[in-house]
C-alpha cells in the first residue's frame, strides 16, 4: 500500500474505511483528474466527498461493467502519453473488440449480451496492474492503457487477457428447454499500439494506429492480436561499423 493510501486512510472514520475500497478510490480520483485529498490539509469531510465523487460520478464510468467509459478513458490515454512524452517512458493501447458480438444478442437476447459484457470486463480487470486503466469504449469495444509498458510486456499482457476470454465459457443465466444451463464461448480481437521515439506521440496517433491493427486483427481471422511490426534497420555491418566505433 502506498504512502499517500495510508494517510488518507488514517484520516477517514474507521467505520467508513472498512466499507471503502481506499485504494481504488484514490485511483479513480486521479484518473478522473480530482485533486489529490492527501495533500490536502481539509479535513475527513471533504476528503471522504471527493472519494464518493470519484466513485458515483456517472459521466465517467460505465453503468453496466462499471469500468471506465469512452470519457474517461480519452482524459486518461491523453494524460498518459503526455507523462510518457515528458518522461520518455513506454506506454502501450490495446483495443479489443469481441468478435460475432451482434450473433450473441440477435441468438440469445440482449440481457444475455450484458451477462457477455459484464463477465468479459471482469476478466480484463483480472489480468491488470492497479496502474493500469481499462474502459468500455464502446458498445462491445473495450481499451487498455498500459503506461510504462513495452510492447514485448503489453503483447503477453494481451495474449493472457485473449486466452482468458476465448477458454472460460460463459454462464448466461438462462436454461434450454431440457432445464440445462445456458452457456457460450467467445472470442475478442486485438489491435496494440505502443509509443515510438521516432513517431509524433499523441492521444490521437496512438488510438488511430491501434484502431488501424484492431482492424488487421479482424481481417487476419479474428480471435488475434495485431500490433506493429518491430523496426528494422536497413544499415549493414559496414555502415555500422564506420557510425559507432
Amino acid at each position: 500500500m502506498s504512502k499517500h493510501v495510508a494517510q488518507s486512510e488514517s484520516r477517514l472514520p474507521p467505520t467508513l474505511v472498512a466499507g471503502v475500497d481506499v485504494a481504488e478510490a484514490l485511483r479513480l480520483l486521479h484518473q478522473s483528474g480530482y485533486p489529490d485529498p492527501t495533500q490536502s490539509a481539509a479535513g475527513d469531510t471533504e476528503v471522504l466527498q471527493q472519494v464518493v465523487n470519484a466513485l458515483c460520478d456517472p459521466s465517467l464510468h460505465d453503468g453496466l461493467t462499471g469500468l471506465a467509459n469512452a470519457r474517461m478513458f480519452r482524459l486518461t490515454l491523453e494524460r498518459e502519453v503526455e507523462r510518457a512524452t515528458r518522461t520518455g517512458e513506454p506506454c502501450t493501447l490495446l483495443l479489443l473488440d469481441l468478435d460475432h458480438f451482434k450473433a450473441v444478442n440477435d441468438t440469445h437476447g440482449h440481457l444475455a449480451g450484458d451477462v457477455v459484457l459484464q463477465t468479459v470486463a471482469k476478466r480484463l480487470m483480472s489480468h491488470l496492474r492497479p496502474m493500469d486503466t481499462v474502459a468500455r469504449y464502446g458498445g462491445e469495444e473495450f481499451a487498455v492503457i498500459l503506461p510504462n509498458s513495452y510492447a514485448a510486456y503489453a503483447m503477453q499482457t494481451a495474449e493472457r487477457i485473449r486466452r482468458q476470454v476465448a477458454d472460460g465459457a460463459i454462464d448466461l443465466g438462462q436454461t434450454s428447454s431440457r432445464g440445462q444451463a445456458t452457456t457460450i464461448c467467445v472470442t475478442v480481437s486485438i489491435g496494440m499500439s505502443s509509443l515510438q521515439p521516432w513517431a509524433p506521440r499523441s492521444a490521437d496517433a496512438l488510438l488511430a494506429a491501434a484502431d488501424r491493427n484492431l482492424y488487421q486483427a479482424k481481417a487476419q481471422g479474428r480471435n488475434r492480436i495485431w500490433g506493429e511490426a518491430p523496426p528494422t534497420s536497413s544499415v549493414g555491418k559496414a555502415e555500422r561499423t564506420a557510425l559507432f566505433r
